[in-house]
């Protein structure tokens, strides 16, 4: 009861930090839409030009926020690298939703115009670590863990419903393994493996169909089991080029966030410089 209760909270956080980021979304187009709707000429009639300029008392609190959000979002990097309190799950839901809000201010700070190298640097580059975040988020969701294990289990499953399969599944699944690839494989090797981890799962499933009985003969439990065998059979397959590609996307992810950490701090310091310093001033 404890580990179900356990799953539950995990699971639960991250459905709660994209209602937050949602409701976040929400309220501040519905605070400045008809602003953010007009021309840059037009604003400049609207009641709430002064506020939510770039320059203006909430715009540049969006802007101040998101960027003290682009620093905490970084704190994950940290936790992974030194280790600290929390499971690396959690760090890696808050980091999400710290990047994505942290865009979200951003668009509305900058009222969707860029009229300066520095702000278009900014926001170019925030948005290539969010976009590159999302698909590293993407191929941590993929990647295995214990694949192995999950292997030894669904053939145990297999062998339970149908005796003396599984020494003749494991030999056939042995003789199908997916890619092997070092920790240090580039990116481009990690990439151009896709094919290769992508094939042997695809015979590895036509393997089993063609070792067990029909279908139609086999009890629901019977195909239950197979069904959980062939998951089991592709991930196992895939296991090594997916975890290779994850690590190395994650370093180019690592590169681009050092890089827009530069550009937000270079964005800001110039705001400060100029006197646009918010509640600071």
């Amino acid at each position: 009861m404890t580990v179900n209760r356990k799953r539950s909270r995990v699971a639960f956080l991250p459905i709660f930090l994209a209602l937050v980021l949602i409701a976040v979304t929400v309220a501040l187009g519905y605070r400045g839409w008809s602003f953010y709707l007009m021309s840059a000429e037009q604003r400049v009639e609207h009641p709430d030009f002064r506020t939510l300029r770039a320059t203006g008392m909430l715009g540049n609190g969006y802007g101040w926020v998101a960027a003290l959000l682009v620093i905490m979002n970084l704190s994950y990097l940290v936790r992974r690298r030194f280790g600290g309190f929390g499971s690396m799950r959690t760090w890696l839901d808050i980091h999400v939703f710290t990047g994505l809000t942290a865009a979200t201010l951003v668009s509305y700070h900058s009222a969707f115009q860029l009229r300066t190298p520095v702000a278009t640097l900014s926001a170019a580059s925030l948005g290539v670590v969010v976009l590159t975040g999302l698909l590293g988020r993407f191929l941590y969701a993929l990647a295995p863990t214990n694949s192995r294990e999950a292997l030894r289990d669904a053939l145990d499953g297999v062998e339970q419903e149908l005796p003396g399969l599984r020494e003749i599944l494991a030999s056939a699944l042995a003789e199908h393994p997916g890619p092997t690839l070092l920790p240090s494989s580039s990116l481009t090797r990690s990439l151009l493996s896709i094919p290769s981890w992508r094939r042997a799962g695809r015979v590895r499933r036509e393997m089993i169909r063609l070792t067990v009985p029909p279908r139609r003969e086999l009890t629901k439990p019977a195909r239950r089991a197979i069904a959980e065998l062939e998951r089991a059979a592709t991930i196992d397959a895939r296991a090594s080029g997916v975890s290779a590609l994850l690590r190395s996307w994650r370093g180019l992810h690592r590169f681009f966030a050092l890089l827009m950490l530069a550009s937000v701090l270079l964005h800001a310091g110039v705001a400060w410089y100029y006197g646009y310093r918010w509640i600071f001033t």
